[in-house]
């Protein structure tokens, strides 16, 4: 009698034990993909050839400082969102300048250059690449922004690496507005692709 007890008492034991470390490691992963990673899913061909429309992300906003070549989500604040019908949306770009860098879009052939530096452009078994990642096409128009811009403080110009179909800091009239992307809308950058599972692993 007193071993049923005490064998009882052991299953309790270890079955609580167990229950609190999965309660323990969930509680951990909701913290963490509240405050520190997100999934973000890619909407349209923007970001061609790296990224593909419905490509699967983690971000993480986590002690981030924008940098040079950084993929990142930004919230749009002011462009329109068609299928809502509203300002307003989140947008996948590549960080090209940060505060204080000299920008300046050569569209007759399509480079550019920053701090009068040309951003090296080269190809590897015929994929285009610029600054050392790929690109889909040159640049080929500034659209509405300046040929030369000193980006702001506080404040990044971001590009899609699918120059030809891009909405990004370049458009800035009424409908298609991006421009300078304040830092305050960076929601985080995009380290880590889990799906489609052929194409599983980091970003660049």
């Amino acid at each position: 009698m007193g071993k049923s007890v005490k064998k009882s008492g052991w299953f309790f034991r270890d079955a609580f034990e167990w229950l609190e470390s999965i309660l323990t490691a969930l509680l951990a992963i909701i913290l963490i993909f509240t405050f520190i990673i997100r999934l973000t899913s890619v909407d349209g061909d923007s970001m061609l050839p790296t990224l593909h429309d419905e490509d699967n992300l983690l971000v993480t906003n986590f002690f981030y400082t924008p940098k040079h070549n950084d993929i990142v989500v930004i919230y749009a604040d002011k462009l329109y969102d068609h299928t809502k019908g509203e300002h307003g949306k989140p947008i996948i770009k590549r960080v090209i300048g940060i505060p204080g860098d000299k920008i300046r879009f050569d569209t007759e052939n399509g480079r550019i250059y920053r701090n009068d530096i040309l951003l090296e452009i080269g190809t590897i078994d015929g994929q285009l690449y610029e600054d050392g990642h790929m690109i889909n096409s040159l640049t080929m128009s500034s659209y509405d922004l300046s040929s030369t811009v000193i980006v702001p403080a506080g404040h990044v110009l971001v590009l899609g690496d699918n120059r030809g179909n891009s909405v990004d800091s370049r458009n800035m009239n009424s409908h298609q507005y991006v421009g300078l992307v304040d830092e305050n809308f960076i929601v985080g950058r995009a380290f880590f692709r889990i799906s489609p599972f052929k194409d599983l692993g980091l970003v660049s």
